[in-house]
């Protein structure tokens, strides 16, 4: 096995060699299997799958390469992983298995475009093993042939989460029966406990950590959240937009409405225009803020420490004052909020149209979709991602009771969920890149443009991408 990474040493009874390198020309043993892995945040990921991939050459007897991709990640994916992805598509030198996250856009569009082999021999056999909403999100339209198909397969899911600081509700002797579940109650109750709070004197800290950059995926994603929250929809079950319709054209002017006055009332902090990615996670650790939403536990996971006298201050943080939130309010209208799942958040497995060992990859993910392997290898992102399989919850790692975070996502995850609006319709994709929402919210805020001209204007250049796509 040859593996291209910096990080994960693993040697191969093949070949011993590794090579440390990000140029995707790296040449491959002859007739190998070549995997292109997207780099994970926590090291203990990279060393298990490359642990993986070892047992499976050596059980198998098939020769693999192995190459982690560090690129940057979230809005950079798209300028670095995806041009060469595709050029290496278009050149005939596609990898056999690549496995990304934050790319559920690109997977859409690939499959659109016919550039993806369809995986449904390897989902069908242990197709009732995953969560239904999980195969939603990966079911696919191809264009080349107007039909749709398995076209990735899942190895871990997200939810979208709201975190809140318990000791602020404790001070003021509110509990989480005091949180509304109506949207509108919801939202309002944390703006009157920062206002309590600041006649106590506590005038560092805010309500919402919600990143509001247009050019950020937590932007993008935040906003989603909110379209969806006023009953907002982009594009019905068959993929046709129906944002124009009235209903759902009010849910975007709502939507655009409710956040820029949040914003200029001082409810998000003026900065969570310029944030990054990770900037609502550090603001929120900072007790900048009251609540955040963001995808993954990421947030709450940093707090995660084994138990020993030097820790105690961190645990009790992760333990009892970090709170995950098991449902989002409901939605404007009152119906349950459906999570969205196969957000840009979840991490997949795809193989290329024309990889020429298709085979050989399909049987690789099949070994790799074993229970027992796709278990560790999620444990290994430390709740970053989250089984895609119900029976999978039924192991000490996530069975624990008195973890409150887990608790929380494994109920929020088998809830009302629904496929992400890049499942639908690919053409989410390039409203996406285009910044679409996020741009609209911006002109509220910094223009003084009206919601109802730039809900309009959104809508108009969404019809003209599907026009055109």
């Amino acid at each position: 096995m040859l593996v291209s990474c910096s990080i994960s040493q693993v040697e191969s009874k093949h070949d011993p060699t590794i090579v440390e390198t990000e140029d995707d020309s790296l040449p491959s043993e002859d007739d190998s299997l070549v995997i292109w892995w997207q780099q994970s945040f926590v090291s203990e990921g990279n060393e298990e799958i490359a642990g993986l991939v070892r047992e499976w050459e050596q059980s198998s007897g098939i020769k693999t390469t192995f190459q982690l991709k560090s690129e940057a990640l979230d809005e950079k994916l798209e300028r670095a992983f995806a041009p060469a992805l595709r050029s290496n598509m278009e050149e005939g030198n596609a990898p056999d298995i690549v496995t990304i996250a934050n790319l559920s856009e690109i997977v859409s569009r690939l499959a659109w475009e016919g550039k993806l082999a369809d995986v449904s021999d390897v989902v069908e056999p242990i197709r009732d093993s995953f969560y239904p909403g999980a195969l939603d999100a990966v079911h696919y339209l191809n264009s080349t042939i107007d039909e749709r198909s398995f076209y990735a397969i899942p190895m871990g899911i997200t939810t979208y989460n709201i975190h809140y600081w318990k000791p602020y509700l404790d001070r003021l002797g509110l509990t989480d029966q005091d949180i509304p579940q109506d949207w509108q109650g919801f939202w309002q109750f944390w703006q009157d406990v920062r206002d309590q709070l600041h006649e106590l004197g506590e005038n560092d800290i805010t309500s919402f950590c919600i990143t509001l950059n247009k050019d950020s995926s937590d932007g993008t994603e935040a906003f989603l959240q909110f379209l969806y929250g006023h009953n907002g929809k982009i594009f019905d079950r068959e993929g046709n937009l129906v944002l124009d319709r009235p209903e759902n054209r009010q849910g975007l002017i709502n939507a655009l409405s409710q956040l820029s006055t949040l914003y200029r009332e001082g409810y998000i902090p003026p900065e969570s225009m310029e944030w990054t990615n990770s900037d609502n996670n550090f603001h929120f650790l900072d007790r900048q803020c009251l609540l955040v939403t963001n995808a993954s536990l990421s947030i709450p996971v940093t707090q995660k420490q084994p138990n020993n006298p030097y820790t105690q201050k961190v645990r009790n943080r992760y333990m009892n004052e970090i709170v995950t939130v098991s449902n989002w309010p409901n939605t404007a209208n009152g119906s349950p909020f459906k999570i969205f799942v196969g957000q840009s958040f979840s991490i997949y497995s795809i193989i290329p149209a024309n990889a020429e060992r298709s085979e050989a990859a399909k049987q690789f993910l099949a070994y790799l979709l074993q229970p027992e392997n796709l278990q560790l290898l999620i444990e290994q992102e430390k709740g970053r991602f989250i089984p895609p399989m119900p029976e999978l919850w039924n192991i000490s790692f996530w069975e624990n009771e008195n973890d409150p975070h887990f608790s929380a996502v494994k109920k929020l995850s088998s809830s009302n969920i629904q496929p992400y609006p890049g499942t639908l319709n690919p053409a989410y994709a390039k409203i996406s890149k285009n910044k679409i929402f996020t741009t609209a919210l911006e002109r509220v805020i910094q223009e003084g443009v009206s919601p109802e001209e730039a809900a309009d204007d959104a809508i108009a250049q969404i019809q003209d991408i599907i026009d055109h796509y």
